[in-house]
Order: structure tokens, then C-alpha cells, then sequence
């Protein structure tokens, strides 16, 4: 290797080409070059003259671990390119390293060599200082796969001394002849069997070796290196094995659980599905059954309605008759009784539609101060029955006109109301509003119904919003009624996004109000439709008719298949001084207006043959032949839903009035059609 460099010089020239002894003083140690691991004792410490010289002083057990960290190190110096595109000397100091295992050793000369490639420099020597014997056998095994030429020195002056002085170096050493016996030839060969074929073989050189004065004492020290560095390839070569068989037993084991998870899911979702199907039954049998509910109510409330039309009908008749005073006792009774059927009726129906969610979600404009006044108008006979005095109070800066739910708003407070009027004896009942927020587009109001009545304990005040709920369940109580009438408010008023509340003391009388939002109609109608303003109970004197009359021969074609009803329309007519004739359905009813003139028709819904709202479309047919196409026909039905009243006035009905019939209400309605 020496001969190589016999007459070649390797001392450094400066800028001006001139050579000048290198000294340790010339050389730069960056403090981001280098390396200390106090903890093990490695260090790893790196010098530079740019472009000329590159040292490094490493000691300790240099580990994996470590040489990772150094060469990263490394790495960062090379990307200063202070050795890019040269030819450097190189200087190793081994003096205080320990042992380097082959691992360490393979990755250091592969990023060495990876750098030097990438930066296009190579060292044109290295000096080795300070190596043990083992270390200078190790170092000659990678001297060609690190592509380098070591010479090895005793310290790092001594290799600067060589680089500065030149000299010619002498390879006699190297090439003297040396001797060895048979027996020799015979050990070392044994020794190598040894190491191929015996796994639990082990060379120690003190005992398998052979003294430093033995010419083969270097084979036998490669021997040595050679055989610890196959043993740590095999270790780690076990390491990996076993670390790949468990790796295989966690990658069966995951896949056994992951078939059981599988297993498990394929479960779950097998009785999810059969949940879904279960719940979809479910469903459907619940619709069916909400639907047969539904149907039963309607088809019973119009069976029970049928004949108290004709009870209140007659009833209403018969007061405007003479009675003496006996008489007129049972009618108020009649009357009283018919009436209070009728609104429990009204009661139960809505509670099953708010239960069934058959509330319209339509929204329509108002005028609150008069759906306050029909309120008032409504109950106030009943406040004063019982010597309570009824106020409705509302702030004038609330505009009249809003936009919500009116029907359900007057449902509900009416509701309360006649809740209040029920239980309270004396005092005043006040129903107000006032306002909590408004802006340019919504206002929020806060409605209140409060009485001076016997108040509800704290401990029963939970019960009150329950249906068919009475405080007093009592044979003895004094106050009927089915308990539905909270209940119904709750509903409603939670539809309107509200929440009805309580406050009441026992003896003090108790108040129930809630909060709801409107939107303010940025350009408010004249006329506001009060559609929902429908009167749902009847004066103490239904007998108490106006003074205003129809016109003279006002005649009336009545179409009705229920003979009861056709007797007590009739009688109710005749009494408001109309000419009444009649047919039993659709078809007669045609054949009628085609043969005679009537200023109204009363249409029922339901009739055999030809119903009311397939009557109602060929009457307004110009082809059907009618006299008058466009004569006012009024729907008087049991069926009183949003949807029934929707349906008559698309099949081109004007009006609507549902049973049982009050000869006032009746009387308004012919004033208001009749010409």
C-alpha cells in the first residue's frame, strides 16, 4: 500500500501554491460537527482544513444507536460543501475506541461512501492513529470497500509529521519471505473448519491462537474478527428470525381475532337487519293502528254527532217555542248537558289528531286583538255565570297584524281560560300579552292567562299537563270534565315551539303562560282573514236570533241522506223563513238545480250514490246544465278536519259548517250568502 506513495508529496499548499506544514492549530472544529454521548462514553468528533483535510477523533463502544447520531452529524458537515469537488486527506484517531460492532462498521462506510459519491470528493489517504492490532486487521478488510489507502500511525502527530515531511516509505517489511510448518497449515485449516461447521464455536485467540512473533499471527487475528463478526450476523440474523415468527404468530393471531370480529359484525348486522325489519313492522303496525284509531274516532264522532245534531237542533227549536217555566228548566237542562257532550267530543278529537300529528304546519296572517275579542266574546257568559270578571289587556305598541298559527293560539288559550273559569269562584281572570323581543322581521310575545281561583299545590303541579288527569279524582269533586283541556294547550303550544308553564300557590290562584315567536308581515293586507275565529260553543240563548230577515220565498235545496237530520235542517230553515226542499244525494241534487231556482244549497259530504264533493265539481260544470253553475253551496258535515274543509273548497264549495248545526250560526251564514 506504501509503495503506492513512495515518492508522492501530501503536505498541503495555501493559495499561493506555496506548501506549508499543517498543524493541528489550522484546523477548524465547528461545534456543530461533533458528537459526545456522556451517558455511554462514545464521542465523535470532526475537523476540517475546506477542501484539503478532514480528522476525526471517535472513542467508546461505538453502538448502532450512536453511529446512527454521529453520521447524521456527518452528514450536516458534508452539506456545508467544505469538501465538495476535492481530493482531502483523511485522519482517523482510534486511540480511545473500544470495539465497533460489524453492523456499526457496514453502515459507516456506506454513508462514507454514499457522501463522498454525492459530493464528488474522495480522500487520496487516510491515516489511521492509535488502532489496536484487532482494530488495524478490521480496518484492512474494509480498506477496498471504502475505497481508501490506509497507512497506520502510531498518533495523529505522527501522521501530520508524515504528511509535512514526505518521506519515502519502505515496503522491505512487506515483502520479506516467511516460513511456516505442515502442522500450522493443518491448525489454521482445523480452526477455519471450526468456525464454518460449528455453531457453539467460539475462537478465542489466547487459546486458539498463536503469539505476536508467529508469522500467522495476523491470519489467525482476521480469524478472530472475522468469526465474532459472523456470530453477531448470525445473532442478529436469529433476532430477525424470530422477530419475523413473531411477527407471523401476531399477524395469525390478529387474523383470527379479525374473523371473529368479522364473525361478531356479520352477527351484528344480521340482527340489526332483523331489528330494522322488526322496527319497519313496528312501524307499519303503529301507522295502521294510529290510521284505524283515526277512523274509528271519525266514524264513531260522526255516528254520535248525528243524533246530537238532531238533540241540540231540537233543543234550539223548542226554546224558541212557549214554555212555562217547568218546560224551560229541562230544556236549559238538554241544553247545558248537549253541549257539554259536545265540547268533551270536540276534545277527545283533538287530542287523538295532535297525538296523530295531523296539525297543518301552514302558517296564515291575523289580527291578534280580534282573535282576543272572539275569545271574549266566546266565554265571557260563562265568566259571568260565576261572577268573575274577564279582562284581555294587550299593549298597543303590539302590531294587530302577525303571522302563525291563529286557530291553534285561540285552541289554546281558550282552553285556559275555561280552565281558569272552572276553577274559580270569585276574582278576576286576566289573559294578556306583552312583549319580550321584537326585530324588523319576528317579534317573540308572552302570553299569560291568570286567576284569582284555589291554585294548584307544588306537588300535584306536575300533574296538571297530563291527559285524562284530574287533581280531585274524587266521586265527590265538583268540577267535571275529562282533563283533556291542559293537555291539549300543552300540545299545541309546544307545536308553536313554546313551552307552557306554571306559577300557583295553593289558595291564590295560579297562572299559566308561555312565549311565542310571530313574523311580522312586511306589508300587512287590509283585510285579514279570520278563518279560524270558528265558534265552538253556543249562546245561553241560542233562541236569541237577530231581527234581521231574509228575503221573501228564499228557497233552499237541503241535501241530506239521514232522514233525522233532514227533519231538524228543515225545521231549523223553515223557522229562518226559507222554502226547503230536499235530496237524498249527489244525483237528485242535480237533477234539482237543473228544474228549479234556490238561492243556496246546503250540501252534505257523505251520501250514497253521489257524494257532496263530486256533486259540488258537476254543479259547477256549465256542461252539466244546472240553471245557476255558480250558486252558493255550503258543506254541512260531522267531518270538521283542516283536510275536509280543504277539500270542499277545492272541489268549489263557498262555505263550510259543521254539526251539529246552531240555529244562529246558521242564521249568519244564509245573511251572509243569501242575495
Amino acid at each position: 500500500m506504501c509503495a503506492l506513495y513512495k515518492n508522492s508529496k501530501h503536505h498541503i499548499p495555501d493559495n499561493n501554491g506555496a506548501n506549508n506544514p499543517v498543524s493541528v492549530e489550522m484546523i477548524e472544529f465547528n461545534p456543530a460537527w461533533q458528537f459526545e454521548d456522556k451517558k455511554t462514553g462514545v464521542f465523535y468528533k470532526n475537523g476540517i482544513i475546506p477542501g484539503k483535510l478532514f480528522i476525526t477523533f471517535l472513542g467508546g463502544n461505538i453502538q448502532l444507536d450512536n453511529a446512527k447520531t454521529a453520521l447524521e452529524i456527518l452528514e450536516q458537515m458534508f452539506k456545508s460543501e467544505v469538501l465538495s469537488n476535492c481530493e482531502y486527506i483523511r485522519i482517523a484517531d482510534y486511540s480511545k475506541v473500544i470495539s465497533a460492532p460489524f453492523s456499526t462498521r457496514i453502515l459507516y462506510a456506506n454513508t462514507l461512501n454514499r457522501l463522498n459519491n454525492e459530493y464528488n470528493c474522495k480522500p487520496l489517504i487516510t491515516y489511521i492513529s492509535g488502532a489496536s492490532l484487532l482494530l488495524k486487521t478490521m480496518l484492512r478488510l474494509f480498506a477496498t470497500y471504502v475505497k481508501q489507502q490506509f497507512i497506520f500511525v502510531p498518533t495523529v502527530q505522527n501522521a501530520l509529521s508524515l504528511i509535512n515531511a514526505n518521506p519515502n516509505y519502505s515496503i522491505a517489511e512487506r515483502d520479506q519471505s516467511i516460513t511456516i510448518s505442515q502442522q500450522e497449515i493443518d491448525h489454521f485449516a482445523s480452526l477455519c473448519g471450526q468456525i464454518l461447521f460449528n455453531e457453539t464455536f467460539t475462537f478465542d485467540e489466547k487459546l486458539n491462537g498463536v503469539s505476536p512473533e508467529n508469522p500467522l499471527h495476523n491470519l489467525y487475528t482476521i480469524i478472530s474478527l472475522l468469526n465474532s463478526d459472523l456470530k453477531e450476523l448470525q445473532k442478529t440474523e436469529k433476532e430477525q428470525k424470530q422477530l419475523i415468527e413473531e411477527s407471523l404468530e401476531d399477524a395469525r393471531l390478529l387474523n383470527s381475532r379479525l374473523s371473529v370480529e368479522k364473525k361478531n359484525v356479520e352477527e351484528k348486522e344480521q340482527i340489526q337487519q332483523i331489528l330494522i325489519k322488526n322496527l319497519d313492522k313496528a312501524r307499519i303496525e303503529a301507522e295502521i293502528a294510529t290510521q284505524a284509531k283515526s277512523e274509528f274516532l271519525s266514524n264513531i264522532s260522526h255516528e254520535i254527532i248525528t243524533p246530537l245534531h238532531a238533540v241540540i237542533g231540537m233543543t234550539d227549536l223548542l226554546c224558541t217555542t212557549q214554555l212555562n217555566n217547568e218546560q224551560k228548566s229541562y230544556t236549559d237542562i238538554i241544553q247545558i248537558s248537549s253541549t257539554h257532550l259536545h265540547q268533551l267530543l270536540n276534545n277527545i278529537l283533538d287530542f287523538s289528531k295532535n297525538e296523530s300529528e295531523q296539525l297543518e304546519h301552514k302558517t296564515s296572517l291575523f289580527d291578534i286583538r280580534t282573535l282576543f275579542n272572539d275569545i271574549s266574546s266566546l266565554l265571557i257568559e260563562d265568566a259571568l255565570k260565576k261572577n268573575l270578571l274577564l279582562t284581555f289587556t294587550i299593549p298597543s305598541s303590539i302590531p294587530s297584524a302577525l303571522s302563525g298559527y291563529p286557530a291553534y293560539l285561540q285552541k289554546a288559550l281558550t282552553n285556559l281560560v275555561q280552565n281558569a273559569i272552572k276553577f274559580s269562584n270569585k276574582g278576576e281572570i286576566i289573559v294578556s300579552t306583552e312583549l319580550v323581543t321584537e326585530t324588523s322581521d319576528e317579534i317573540d310575545l308572552r302570553f299569560s292567562v291568570k286567576d284569582s281561583g284555589i291554585g294548584i299545590p307544588i306537588e300535584k303541579q306536575k300533574l296538571v299537563f297530563q291527559k285524562f288527569t284530574q287533581l280531585d279524582a274524587s266521586a265527590t269533586r265538583k268540577e267535571g270534565g275529562t282533563g283533556l283541556g291542559l293537555a291539549i294547550a300543552k300540545q299545541l303550544i309546544e307545536f308553536m315551539e313554546g313551552e307552557l308553564n306554571l306559577i300557583s300557590q295553593e289558595h291564590e290562584g295560579s297562572e299559566f303562560w308561555f312565549i311565542l315567536s310571530f313574523i311580522k308581515p312586511q306589508k300587512t293586507d287590509a283585510t285579514i282573514s279570520n278563518t279560524y275565529s270558528q265558534k265552538e260553543k253556543w249562546p245561553s240563548n241560542p233562541h236569541h236570533l237577530n231581527s234581521t230577515t231574509l228575503p221573501s220565498n228564499t228557497r233552499v235545496l237541503l241535501v241530506e241522506d239521514n232522514i233525522i237530520n233532514q227533519r231538524v235542517a228543515t225545521a231549523m230553515l223553515s223557522k229562518l223563513g226559507c222554502k226547503v226542499d230536499i235530496a237524498v244525494n249527489g244525483i237528485e241534487a242535480i237533477d234539482h238545480l237543473k228544474q228549479n231556482t234556490y238561492a243556496l244549497v246546503i250540501m252534505d259530504l257523505q251520501m250514497p250514490l253521489m257524494g257532496g264533493i263530486e256533486a259540488t265539481k258537476e254543479i259547477r260544470k256549465k256542461a252539466t246544465g244546472t240553471i245557476n253553475p255558480d250558486i252558493p253551496v255550503i258543506a254541512m258535515t260531522a267531518n270538521a278536519t283542516p283536510q275536509d274543509k280543504k277539500n270542499c273548497m277545492n272541489a268549489g264549495m263557498n262555505d263550510f259548517i259543521s254539526k251539529p248545526v246552531i240555529m244562529t250560526i246558521l242564521q249568519e251564514l244564509l245573511q251572509k250568502w243569501v242575495q
